[in-house]
């Protein structure tokens, strides 16, 4: 399969990528704007939140994901940092990741691609999950076992047939968010969100 990569990919995301042997992750596109591939949804104390990781811009105007470098002029580190320990400070698992989430973003990684899959491989850590993947050499989707795209921020989850709701206890709100981050799951279900995660698999 090859799909984009995603920051602190949905819960979509990640059922779509446990459904699959091996992964390509598409790189050399040129980067698109207002995606996942560089933001995240999670919940707070008033409600979903968007966390975006900013990117240095070129004159051209076009970059390849691969290149893609991070702006660390803007604050994003200490605002998503923030967030995070806001949302999920009090869900039961917090205490446990917490160290591991800070130890990427301490590194400070240049590339976003990298950064992205820093968040992948520690989630497939928790999750007992050895990722079987590559990254692309040259931009050629073909129609088959490719998810390019498939995932868009303004298309509504609904509207495509990976990702069903299975709702799990959360931090905040009397009615369940779907489809956040799968950090969202993970703060609160720990290694037991592989019981949801495999549920959504074989749907």
């Amino acid at each position: 399969m090859r799909i984009e990569i995603h920051y602190l990919p949905s819960i979509e995301y990640f059922t779509l990528l446990l459904s699959q042997e091996q992964v390509q992750f598409e790189v050399h596109e040129h980067f698109q704007k207002q995606t996942y591939r560089n933001r995240a949804l999670i919940l707070g104390a008033n409600g979903v939140e968007t966390l975006t990781v900013p990117i240095q811009h070129v004159h051209s105007g076009k970059m390849l994901m691969k290149d893609v470098r991070i702006d660390y002029d803007q604050n994003w580190l200490r605002i998503h940092q923030g967030a995070i320990q806001a949302a999920y400070g009090k869900a039961p698992y917090f205490e446990y990741f917490e160290p591991y989430i800070w130890s990427i973003f301490a590194k400070k990684l240049n590339f976003l691609v990298d950064l992205n899959i820093e968040y992948l491989e520690l989630f497939g850590r928790i999750l007992g999950k050895k990722w079987n993947y590559s990254l692309s050499e040259s931009f050629e989707i073909e129609d088959k076992d490719v998810f390019w795209n498939h995932i868009l921020a303004k298309q509504d989850w609904r509207e495509r047939n990976v990702y069903q709701e299975l709702a799990y206890p959360q931090c905040f709100g009397n009615t369940f968010q779907p489809n956040l981050s799968v950090l969202d799951l993970l703060m609160n279900q720990g290694r037991d969100a592989n019981l949801i995660l495999n549920q959504l698999n074989k749907k």
